[in-house]
């Protein structure tokens, strides 16, 4: 087993929280152009959702037990090479997608919210008639 120093494992998992901030804040601002919702005040919690799901996903996975792989692998030279493992593998895909994820359904939990304002708006508008009608 590979061990390394604190210090070194503090550095990369600072790292990985600055990446997924950056995944985070491209991936809401994406939404929320795509949405043409506002991105005024989004754009802090997008990157501490990022930041979120990629410390997530990436610990998560490292923590998390996984089903014993093993894989064999012929070399050259006549001999063989085998990886037993009990983790899962790339724990480094899962925290990109959660860092993707997180910040794309809070843009689309805010642009239904801004949906359904705007429909109440229109109904309270629209006079005593519409709202008899239940429309």
């Amino acid at each position: 087993m590979f061990f390394a120093s604190p210090s070194v494992v503090i550095f990369f998992l600072v790292l990985c929280g600055l990446a997924g901030v950056g995944i985070g804040v491209l991936t809401g601002w994406l939404v929320a152009l795509a949405t043409r919702c506002a991105t005024q005040y989004g754009v802090l919690k997008n990157g501490l959702l990022g930041s979120l799901g990629s410390l997530a996903g990436f610990i998560g996975c490292i923590v998390m037990p996984w089903p014993r792989n093993t894989v064999v692998e012929s070399l050259e030279g006549g001999g063989w090479v085998a990886t037993t493992t009990s983790k899962y593998q790339h724990p480094e895909h899962v925290a990109v997608a959660l860092a993707i994820l997180l910040p794309l359904f809070h843009e689309l939990y805010r642009w239904a919210e801004e949906q359904t304002r705007a429909i109440d708006i229109k109904r309270a508008s629209a006079g005593p008639y519409f709202r008899l009608r239940g429309q």
